[in-house]
């Protein structure tokens, strides 16, 4: 089903009232622009928009405020978070400190062989590369990710990394906004984490994560704050 208020379209695959189906739709809006950095979520709006009651909306918003995609402001009510500089550097210097210690980790639990669900998610981002779907593409990377540390065993580890998935997707679609499109380069660095990851090697798997972390985080950085023309 879909909704158009103002020429703004929201879609739901189906009429829904459980408000993990209406937190996806407006996650998949706020990651693909539809709803913009900034702008305030209302519920009453978002009700007509999406054509539920006001309970899904809130309670899906409350989920999405505790991803770190909604974000409270003045006037006591929730608007999409506005991507800065200090946001990326946060939440890139997080994910360096664990994320690479956790898919060694994960690497050394395991025989050297195959990772079935990561191959399919690096396939499904590849198919998406050619689509102008930058958040299917974000959600996929996100999950690619998390096959990978996941596999660690330390359930405190996961579960940090778990609630940074959701600006991690948000800082990668603002990126390739910035910048147009999506680009070959991520992929190919996942690849070569993957390749490593099944070979067995923890060091090459955890130091290639490592660099694509600071990488990626480097060139929404570059979007952010533009060079001084000298």
């Amino acid at each position: 089903m879909s909704v158009t208020d103002d020429g703004v379209r929201l879609s739901l695959e189906q009429p829904i009232s459980r408000g993990d189906r209406v937190r996806d739709a407006l996650q998949e809006a706020i990651l693909n622009g539809t709803l913009k950095q900034g702008s305030p979520l209302i519920e009453r709006d978002l009700s007509a928009r999406l054509g539920v009651s006001k309970t899904p909306i809130r309670e899906a918003l409350k989920q999405l405020r505790s991803s770190g995609l909604v974000v409270a402001n003045s006037y006591q009510g929730m608007s999409v978070r506005t991507l800065d500089a200090a946001t990326v550097r946060d939440v890139s210097g997080a994910r360096a400190a664990v994320e690479p210690a956790a898919v060694r980790m994960a690497v050394e639990r395991r025989e050297p062989g195959p990772h079935p669900a990561a191959r399919r998610a690096l396939a499904e981002a590849r198919a998406l590369l050619a689509d102008d779907r930058p958040a299917q593409l974000g959600l996929i990377n996100r999950r690619f990710h998390r096959d990978l540390y996941a596999a660690c065993g330390n359930e405190l580890m996961i579960d940090f990394l778990d609630k940074l998935q959701g600006l991690n997707a948000f800082i990668a679609t603002a990126g390739w906004r910035a910048d147009a499109t999506p680009s070959d380069s991520e992929w190919d660095e996942h690849t070569a984490i993957l390749d490593a990851f099944e070979a067995g090697d923890a060091d090459q798997a955890a130091g290639l994560l490592r660099d694509h972390i600071e990488r990626s985080a480097a060139g929404v950085l570059r979007s952010l704050e533009p060079t001084e023309p000298s």
